[in-house]
């Protein structure tokens, strides 16, 4: 939802990852016990429907939480990946992805992450966002990138912080898309063409660490 409040804070990041662990977990023994019987569309269909959402929702806010609970959310994530696929649960993950069109977990909230900035720079966004964004002035590489100042943080959890942070590393063309459909389906493209040809590439679920594709 566009009305986000991005410092709502819900749950603790910890405690809503084992939130959706309960509630992936339960449907994963669904469809493990159905991919016999149901061909290779319908299993992709039942994960991107049924599973994705509960990855997806609120993760831009509940990721700024301790690394070692994010990857425990990894491990569910590529579970039902290889269930819908039917592979062997040792297949590399970079595979499982390609296959089913998904990206990492850190690279598909930095996409939601991302997406919102895009509507916070181009003003189609809640009233109380406006106007907390400053391109950085000068005549510094930065200026002229039109890129925006990152504020003083301490924790770098703070909302402002990693939004500026996370729009920084995207490729000035990306930033001048007409939507934010067209945003979002040409940066999934270009993070799923990147990482699945990057040999040195590593998943690293640090929620301030954001992944360049230029």
């Amino acid at each position: 939802s566009s009305g986000i409040n991005a410092e709502w804070p819900l749950r603790p990041g910890y405690e809503h990852i084992e939130y959706i662990k309960k509630k992936v977990s339960k449907r994963i023994g669904a469809m493990y016990r159905s991919k016999s019987l149901l061909p290779l569309k319908f299993r992709k269909m039942f994960a991107n429907a049924l599973m994705l959402p509960h990855f997806d929702y609120l993760d831009i806010i509940w990721c700024r939480t301790y690394k070692r609970k994010l990857k425990e959310l990894d491990i569910i994530y590529k579970k039902v990946a290889k269930i819908a696929l039917d592979v062997n649960p040792r297949e590399p993950s970079i595979n499982v992805y390609k296959q089913m069109g998904w990206l990492p977990l850190h690279l598909r909230r930095q996409l939601h992450l991302s997406c919102y900035m895009f509507r916070i720079v181009n003003e189609i966004c809640p009233n109380h966002f406006i106007g907390n964004f400053t391109y950085i002035s000068g005549g510094s590489r930065d200026g002229e990138n039109c890129n925006l100042y990152t504020k003083k943080s301490k924790s770098h959890k703070e909302f402002f912080y990693l939004g500026a942070k996370a729009w920084n590393v995207i490729p000035q063309t990306l930033r001048a898309s007409e939507s934010v459909k067209q945003f979002s389906n040409t940066f999934k493209s270009l993070l799923l063409s990147k990482f699945s040809s990057d040999k040195g590439y590593q998943t690293d679920n640090s929620f301030n660490k954001f992944y360049q594709v230029d």
